[in-house]
């Protein structure tokens, strides 16, 4: 599943994110349409929910902020994200168990 959500690409990951910004939580809350479903507090105001987007990518992936850039979507909730200088067998083993619970359980919904 992994690797219907990202892709090495220009040496980094490419992936979809569809963001909930104002939301109670601040965490990945699931899989959608190929891409990780993200809620973030902060408003869409200012970039705001896109900072803070980037924010909580960091620290889920633990890496830089500066290796993580929105490469579209910057006005919408629907963006591609890019991280530099990372493929997916680098990824933290708590993406790949977000990862894995989310499509257990869309595979029970199916």
């Amino acid at each position: 599943m992994i690797n219907k959500i990202f892709t090495n690409r220009d040496g980094g990951i490419e992936f979809l994110v569809y963001l909930t910004p104002g939301s109670s939580r601040e965490e990945i809350t699931g899989l959608i349409q190929g891409g990780l479903k993200i809620s973030v507090h902060a408003r869409p105001n200012d970039n705001q929910a896109n900072r803070a987007l980037i924010e909580l990518i960091s620290s889920i992936f633990k890496i830089a902020k500066t290796k993580i850039i929105i490469k579209n979507g910057q006005k919408t909730r629907t963006k591609t994200v890019f991280i530099a200088h990372m493929v997916t067998n680098d990824f933290p083993q708590e993406v790949r168990d977000i990862v894995l619970r989310f499509e257990g359980i869309q595979n029970r919904l199916l």
